[in-house]
């Protein structure tokens, strides 16, 4: 039984929200690519389309968390930059999955 996308995100974005280390969340963006290529191993063009969509939703997530950071670096919060490192990681590796094809 074939699960939807955003059952296979869910995990994912807890994590992200939590604010867990980047390499955390960069595992649990491994094991998503990993459902999503065998769900799709005979639909690349969805697998791309899926993965299109979850590095817009993260790249319009980090410009939001970017303009916040700004206004926050002044006042030292960690936590925002380890969110936004965790984003960025998660990111990184969906475009890398994107490139390797």
């Amino acid at each position: 039984m074939s699960r939807s996308p955003a059952a296979d995100l869910a995990p994912l974005i807890k994590l992200l929200q939590a604010g867990v280390p980047p390499e955390r969340a960069a595992t649990e963006l491994s094991r998503v690519l990993a459902i999503w290529k065998a769900e799709l191993k005979d639909d690349e063009e969805q697998l791309q389309e899926r993965l299109s969509g979850l590095a817009e939703q993260l790249t319009t997530g980090l410009e939001d968390m970017h303009e916040g950071i700004a206004e926050a670096s002044d006042k030292g919060k960690p936590t925002l930059r380890r969110i936004l490192a965790a984003h960025e990681a998660v990111l990184d590796g969906v475009q890398k999955a994107q490139g390797a094809e």
